[in-house]
């Protein structure tokens, strides 16, 4: 039943995120959570507060303002005070030269007592920095900007 529940909170974070809003799935971590995405570019790095991981999110939506999730695959496993998420998800969006773009993600989550204490995201960063890297040479700064961390 317990991940059960856990299953159904994951499906409505991604339905927020499909929205832009982030904000729900930010107020569900933890104090001291550790927030990682693959890589070394704009979207990469670590973060260790819910406020930087916010600051994360809104590059996230202003680089991306079309993007899409679509989750493939949820694995639940462990007890409220040690819970483990896996999701496999795909990222959609239509790139600045007009071709639709895709990308597979594998997110893993720690779950302590219902507050995301670890996230932690990988997919084809080549693709995603080539993808980056058009939006660059399109004008948006943004995209070729340090990581957020801290």
């Amino acid at each position: 039943m317990y991940h059960m529940i856990v299953r159904r909170q994951v499906q409505k974070s991604f339905a927020h995120l499909n929205q832009h809003e982030y904000q729900p799935v930010v107020a569900s971590f933890a104090p001291d959570i550790t927030h990682h995405f693959a890589g070394t570019h704009a979207l990469g790095g670590t973060r260790h507060s819910a406020a930087v991981a916010s600051r994360w999110y809104e590059r996230l939506f202003r680089l991306f303002p079309g993007l899409r999730f679509t989750v493939r695959n949820i694995v639940v496993s462990g007890l409220p005070h040690n819970t483990r998420v896996a999701i496999q998800f795909r990222v959609e969006l239509t790139a600045p030269d007009g071709k639709p773009y895709f990308n597979e993600v594998a997110q893993f989550i720690t779950l302590k007592w219902g507050r995301i204490a670890q996230m932690e995201l990988y997919e084809d960063t080549d693709k995603l920095v080539d993808l980056l890297n058009q939006l660059s040479a399109a004008g948006i700064a943004e995209a070729s900007a340090a990581p957020i961390e801290g």
